[in-house]
């Protein structure tokens, strides 16, 4: 019976290492990037040149980006879920409407909880009903 639950503890010790290791690898991933929005649930967002909503990972899981304000914070990536759960920004009003509309939709998923997923140079972030895809900007 003691082997059983060493073996049992073992098992459980090597699968939480490995979450771990895959969470950080994620992480490292992100680290110095910044990502451009491209689209907001399924519809490319096609602004004027020069506009450029955007999110930047940096050490630490330290999160910034743009819509029409500034935002920030520090991040959590647990389980390929990303929280900013002490979010700060500018207020200022966007003059398009739809970068307000997007901007209140990333603060909330980003807030509550957005589950992210990194694919090659394809950032997807979907929370709070809403799905909001980045490419990564050079």
């Amino acid at each position: 019976m003691k082997k059983e639950a060493a073996l049992l503890m073992a098992a459980m010790a090597i699968a939480g290492c490995s979450a771990n290791s895959a969470q950080n690898d994620e992480a490292v991933k992100l680290a110095d990037r910044y990502f451009v929005l491209t689209s907001v649930d399924g519809e490319a967002i096609g602004l004027p040149e020069g506009v450029k909503p955007g999110i930047r990972f940096g050490e630490g899981m330290h999160v910034s980006g743009v819509m029409c304000n500034r935002f920030f914070g520090q991040g959590k990536l647990e389980r390929g879920v990303l929280s900013l759960p002490q979010m700060a920004s500018t207020r200022m009003l966007c003059s398009d409407p739809r970068l307000n509309e997007w901007e209140t939709m990333l603060g909330k998923a980003l807030t509550q909880g957005a589950k992210l997923t990194l694919d090659q140079q394809t950032l997807t972030l979907t929370g709070a009903g809403h799905k909001l895809v980045y490419r990564a900007e050079q």
